[in-house]
This record gives C-alpha cells, structure tokens and sequence, in this order.
C-alpha cells in the first residue's frame, strides 16, 4: 500500500474513532420534559416536624409496620396511617422531611434522606416521632433531576437547597442530564 494511501485510511479511521463515546447535549427541545428546581432555605431543611395529615400527592415506596403504613411522599416526608382496618386506613400524622426520597424502616426506626443527611427517627409512637440521630452529609448534593436525557434550569444556591423538581416551561434551559 503507498503511503498516501495508507495516510488516507488512517485520517478516515481517525476521524470514525473520535466520533465514538462524546456524550454531547442534544439540540434545545422545543417541547417535552424540562424541570425547573423547587427550592427551600437553608434553615427549614433540617426541621424534621410531625405535622396534621396531609393529602397524598406524589406516592413513593410504602413500608407497614405493625398496624401502621409509613408512605413515602416524594420531596416532602412521610404519611402516617392507622390500618388496622386495612379496607379504612386512617390517616394520622405527617412527618415533613424535606427532599425526602427514600424511606427504609428496621425495628423502630425508620431512616430517611434529609436532602444530603441521613435521618433516624424513632416510630414506636408514630404519633410522637423523635429524631434519634443525624448523619449530616451522608449523600452528595444531587443538584438535578432524577430523570436523565433531560434539560432543566441550572440550580442557584442563592436561592436555597433544591428539594423537587417539577415539569415546567422554560425559556432556554441551560443545564443538561
């Protein structure tokens, strides 16, 4: 094989070669899923509070626990409900945990994230909840939607601890997942 033909494969392999594995953004879209962040202060994310019940929105994991069910509301904390009478569950509390996405309950004590903490509360009363240990930190600060192959609005710390996301319309989503 002459040289410039063999100068002109490798140039043509090259080029194939460094196409390959680029994770580029795609083109702005002009319609479909694009999140803006839902924000809190810094102050309100670690007050874990039991509250009045509140009314179910964004369902996440469900755990029962003796005659109780502790559903996960996704973003917010969990709901606490009487279901001794499985077919009239009642509702009887709920436990705000901000940024809260993941529920997991051993003996009494249910552990939950708090945005970046890891949160043990103690639920032998689920009517008097108390916070038993804070690991602060415990999670990397994902600042962007769980959803991928996404645009959104490019979070702003100024504004607060991100702590949902919800679909919205924005003009010109800078940030990418």
């Amino acid at each position: 094989m002459n040289r410039p033909l063999r100068l002109f494969s490798l140039l043509i392999v090259s080029l194939f070669l460094d196409s390959c594995g680029r994770p580029y953004a795609p083109a702005a879209p002009t319609k479909g899923d694009i999140f803006r962040p839902i924000y809190a202060a810094y102050s309100d994310m670690r007050d874990v509070q039991t509250l009045a019940p509140q009314p179910l929105r964004r369902v996440g994991k469900i755990y029962i626990k003796d005659q109780y069910l502790f559903i996960n509301e996704v973003g917010s904390g969990i709901h606490v409900l009487d279901n001794s009478k499985p077919e009239t569950p009642v509702p009887l509390a709920f436990i705000r945990i901000l940024g809260n996405q993941e529920i997991a309950i051993k003996d009494s004590i249910l552990y939950a994230d708090n945005v970046t903490d890891l949160v043990a509360l103690n639920i032998a009363d689920p009517l008097n909840v108390r916070l038993v240990k804070r690991v602060a930190n415990a999670f990397d600060y994902a600042a962007y939607p769980l959803a991928t192959n996404v645009r959104f609005e490019c979070p702003d710390r100024d504004r607060g601890v991100v702590v949902g996301w919800e679909k919205a319309i924005i003009d010109n989503p800078q940030c990418y997942r």
